[in-house]
């Protein structure tokens, strides 16, 4: 039910167009006892951050520790956060005086109606090293074995070496690391030295190296030789004044303590009934009317028979003091009370894997007299520590979820999975699976399965239920299609871009990817350029095909053809995307559209005479939109004129006039451009003297009655430009076949004359007698050259017939 007021929250707020950006810089690494600072922000497209669409959530290892929304601020202890900073899209989180248990995964999550983004921040926690050498003392001529522990330490990983005046000693071992009650680690380093009887003036060292240090921590001493008759002898005599000293105190104890131990008593050692695993708890013994000032205090820890005795600490009345004296370990103060009464108390954290089945002792030694008490607890629970819920999708197309509990005791848990759909609730079979950790506590991972098709109603909710003898009250979670969490929401992608042309076919399409179920709506609307009304695009289907994924999600591409034209200049587009995951439909839109027109080219280009001998080029492109066009050519004078139409195209004339003469060679041409915003390139023409349409136009030879006159033969040519026409004359022999060129092969160049369409004419003729002897059976040939012409034009008389 935590998600609740945030669904409603969803609910109620208007949609922000905007785009969701979150950053959380990770790794974070810090000292145990300090603050950290875990940052993470975020940006929207559209500043500035309007606070009814935000709302933040902060999670460690899946179970919520902040919440923050128009609703206000829920925010677990030790926890700091700025709600001010927040509005300007600063999320982050500060956490006091961390601990190793503070270590792990933090999930920040932003949700920006209707957008939503997350980012995990892992936060690592170390604790330095103390080293200690308990003996620098070796004997002579004996291997001796030196020890260097390091103690509370956090990872575990850690080296140990040893250096004799800074030159490594190989023959050294790292012994067994070992878990300290507050979480920490301890460990030993040995080396051994073979037997020495020389100097003792040499210099050894204890390095230290662990992740927690910015430098290797390193111990320097000195050996030191132990005289072993010496030290037998010496001990033999403090062994001898130890029992003098201790038979004259026996002797007076014996005679004043049955005055002093008067009304002397001790209580019971007061606690609470129950155990919680990781939280304080407190022990406390007091004992009155104790003669001879303050008692001697021990409190002792006993485990299956064995006892192990507390290290005895005084509270100095300093808290900082205090706090760093107890950590995860014990803490016994010993305060009087009254003028003969003292208040001996034992705290502490408990723990699952170390005070199960623990019996406390308080032992007070008071005027010589051991008086113990005992207390024992029956029971000790743990909370679950680590709640996290996973769904994940099936091939099937069900959805399963996981729920796992992690660090409960004892092993009894009750789990309940419940759907609900309107008025109609029921039962969910699941199955378990329980695990033993290291520390005695246990895990247990629940998975039930629900059908996907019951998403397809908004409505429709699942909710977990678990119980147990460390809750004060049931853990709860509940889902839905519609929690700000679901993780399956349709991604709906930006319409794709493409060009509006006027009165052609145009392709609207989004890629929609994703989702789950597959429950897809999609609606296209079109919103006029002169109004805000929205109105559906008739003959458009509301459902349409999904395609299954391989990670069991479904996408698809909704397509709409329209036929734009300019007069719609300015209409938008918008795609409407409905799910039951989204409390409200997903809009993208093409934005306010431009539609233009592509121009038309009317091939061939139009080409004209002018007086002077000058060519007139003309090139007509219509129906484009808009009217910037570029149209280049690369000779002459140039015009263009340009009209706009009634469809609100335009269309344009370009013009280019060239004096004629340039084209007496085959080889000059003039290049036409033309280009506009619609077109993927620029198109052109190459425009040649071939290209013209006045070619010559070559008669027939016409022959005259052949005798022994001289005769004509003449042929006319007409309508051809530019006046650069070759005329040449052959004679073909009747014999042989062979020509022969009767120009004195040299081209014959006959006058021509301009007519009133700019073109030239001319006839050539050949005058010659013929003879019957030499000219019967032969053939007169006349050929034409002009460059518009890609092969010479041929005229033939056929063979000659002179009669007798």
């Amino acid at each position: 039910m935590a998600l609740l007021p945030l669904l409603l929250l969803l609910l109620l707020l208007p949609k922000a167009d905007s785009i969701l950006e979150v950053t959380a810089p990770s790794p974070k690494h810090a000292l145990s006892g300090s603050k950290v600072h875990l940052r993470c922000t975020f940006s929207v497209a559209k500043p500035p951050i309007n606070p009814l669409f935000l709302a933040v959530l902060w999670y460690f290892q899946d179970t919520e520790i902040l919440r923050y929304d128009n609703k206000g601020l829920s925010i677990r202890p030790g926890v700091s956060f700025s709600t001010e900073a927040a509005n300007n899209g600063d999320v982050s989180l500060s956490l006091a005086n961390v601990t190793i248990s503070d270590g792990g995964i933090y999930k920040c999550l932003v949700i920006y109606s209707p957008e939503k983004m997350e980012m995990n921040v892992l936060l690592e926690i170390f604790v330095p090293p103390v080293i200690f050498i308990p003996n620098k003392v070796i004997q002579k001529n004996k291997k001796n074995t030196l020890i260097c522990t390091a103690n509370g330490f956090y990872p575990e990983d850690i080296d140990i070496s040893w250096y004799k005046d800074n030159e490594p000693l190989t023959n050294s071992e790292l012994g067994k690391q070992e878990r300290n009650p507050d979480g920490t680690y301890r460990v030993m380093g040995t080396v051994t030295l073979p037997p020495m009887d020389g100097k003792m003036d040499h210099n050894f060292s204890c390095r230290v190296q662990h992740v927690s240090l910015q430098e290797p921590l390193q111990e320097d001493f000195m050996l030191e030789y132990e005289e072993e008759s010496h030290s037998i002898s010496v001990a033999v005599l403090g062994v001898v004044v130890g029992l003098l000293l201790l038979g004259i105190g026996a002797i007076i104890w014996k005679c004043q303590k049955r005055a002093s131990l008067q009304g002397y008593t001790v209580s019971d050692i007061k606690g609470p009934e129950k155990l919680l695993d990781g939280e304080e708890t407190t022990l406390y013994c007091t004992v009155s009317n104790c003669p001879q000032g303050a008692p001697q205090v021990t409190w002792i820890e006993e485990r299956s028979g064995d006892q192990w005795e507390i290290p005895q600490c005084q509270d100095s009345g300093d808290p900082g003091e205090a706090e760093q004296l107890f950590g995860d370990s014990y803490l016994i103060t010993c305060r009087k009370e009254g003028l003969q009464s003292y208040c001996s108390s034992l705290r502490f954290v408990p723990r699952v894997g170390k005070h199960r089945d623990v019996t406390f002792i308080c032992r007070f030694v008071c005027a010589g007299k051991t008086t113990e008490k005992r207390f024992h607890w029956a029971k000790i629970s743990a909370k679950p520590a680590q709640v996290s819920v996973v769904p994940s999708l099936c091939e099937s197309g069900e959805i399963l979820y996981s729920l796992t509990l992690r660090g409960f005791y004892p092993r009894h848990i009750s789990i309940t999975w419940t759907c609900e759909a309107g008025d109609s609730q029921g039962r969910i079979l699941s199955r378990e699976e329980y695990e033993e950790n290291p520390d005695l506590t246990f895990s247990v991972c629940s998975e039930a399965r629900i059908s996907g098709d019951k998403y397809k109603d908004p409505a429709f909710r699942v909710g977990v239920t678990w119980e147990h003898g460390s809750l004060d009250a049931p853990g709860y979670r509940e889902f839905s299609v519609q929690n700000p969490d679901y993780p399956w929401d349709p991604i709906v992608e930006p319409i794709q871009e493409t060009k509006f042309l006027h009165n052609s076919p145009t392709s609207l399409q989004c890629n929609i990817s994703e989702y789950f179920p597959d429950a897809l709506t999609v609606t296209w609307l079109r919103k006029g350029a002169e109004s805000e009304e929205l109105t559906e695009v008739p003959n458009t289907p509301p459902y349409i095909r999904s395609n299954k994924q391989t990670d069991n999600t479904y996408s698809c591409t909704p397509c709409l053809i329209i036929y734009p034209s300019l007069r719609d200049q300015g209409t938008e587009y918008i795609c409407r995307v409905t799910h039951p995951s989204l409390v409200r439909p997903i809009d993208t839109s093409t934005g306010t559209i431009n539609v233009m027109a592509k121009p038309m080219f009317l091939d061939p280009v139009q080409m004209d005479l002018l007086p002077n001998d000058r060519v007139q080029f003309s090139i007509i492109l219509r129906n484009f939109y808009p009217r910037d066009i570029h149209i280049n050519w690369s000779q002459g004078e140039r015009q263009d004129k340009v009209t706009e139409q009634e469809d609100l195209t335009y269309d344009v004339t370009s013009v280019c006039i060239v004096p004629g003469g340039n084209f007496t060679d085959p080889k000059y041409k003039v290049h036409v451009t033309w280009n506009h915003v619609t077109m993927e390139a620029p198109e052109s023409r190459d425009l040649w003297v071939t290209d013209f349409p006045w070619r010559p136009q070559v008669g027939e030879i016409l022959v005259p009655t052949l005798g022994k006159k001289k005769v004509t033969l003449s042929c006319k040519i007409s309508g051809y430009f530019p006046d650069v026409l070759t005329v040449s004359w052959f004679r073909m022999e009747k014999s042989d076949q062979s020509e022969t060129s009767l120009t004195d092969a040299k081209d014959f160049k006959p006058t021509s004359l301009k007519q009133e369409d700019q073109t030239f004419t001319c006839d050539t003729s050949l005058i010659f007698t013929p003879n019957m002897k030499t000219d019967q059976g032969a053939e007169f040939i006349c050929r034409v050259r002009h460059p518009s012409l890609e092969q010479l034009i041929e005229r033939r008389t056929g063979t000659l017939v002179i009669p007798e």
